[in-house]
Order: C-alpha cells, then sequence, then structure tokens
C-alpha cells in the first residue's frame, strides 16, 4: 500500500477497543536506494515535544516534562497500525499493550 505520509501528521488515532490514544506526530522510517518504509509510529500529545526536541530551545522543556512524567509518547509498530482507511486510522491493539518511550 502506498500513503501520503504527510496527509497521516496530526491525524487522530483510536485503538481497537475505539479509545482515544492521539494524533500521528512522527514517524520512523527505513530508507534505501529505492524506498522508504515506516518502522513506526509516535503518536500522543507529546510526540510534538520529542519531534522539535532537536532544536536547543526545547531541549529543557522536554527534560521537564520527562522528570514530572508529564511526557505521553507511544511508538507504534507498523504492524499493529491499520491504514485501510487512511482518513481515521486505527490501532489493531489496545492502549493498554502500546509501549512508552521514555
Amino acid at each position: 500500500m502506498e500513503i501520503h505520509i504527510e496527509l497521516l501528521l496530526g491525524t487522530k488515532v483510536c485503538d481497537v477497543d475505539g479509545e482515544d490514544v492521539g494524533r500521528i506526530e512522527e514517524f520512523h522510517v527505513q530508507r534505501d536506494e529505492s524506498s522508504c518504509r515506516v518502522d513506526a509510529y509516535l503518536i500522543g500529545a507529546s510526540a510534538v515535544i520529542e519531534r522539535l526536541s532537536a532544536w536547543t530551545l526545547v531541549r529543557p522543556v522536554k527534560k521537564l516534562l520527562h522528570s514530572r512524567n508529564l511526557l505521553t509518547v507511544y511508538e507504534v509498530p507498523w504492524q499493529d497500525m491499520d491504514l485501510s482507511d487512511p482518513q481515521h486510522p486505527r490501532l489493531r491493539i489496545a492502549k493498554r499493550d502500546l509501549r512508552h518511550i521514555k
């Protein structure tokens, strides 16, 4: 399946039970000579901070949120995401089974 990945940014994601998980904020990808494949999706209100943490000004905010356990980012492997309807992505697993990024 081929999808314009930029159209998924900011899209709300629900889990298999219909519970809101968050929005797609970033992707982990593998590139080779002829293609680019998604390995994982970063989802959650704080994933945007994870994406912006390369900026020097955002790093202290990220550290503060981590220290207070306020940074919630889920890493979802590509095989756990159902994109059969790209405008309404759904997880194939429950939110409780997702892995937090520290």
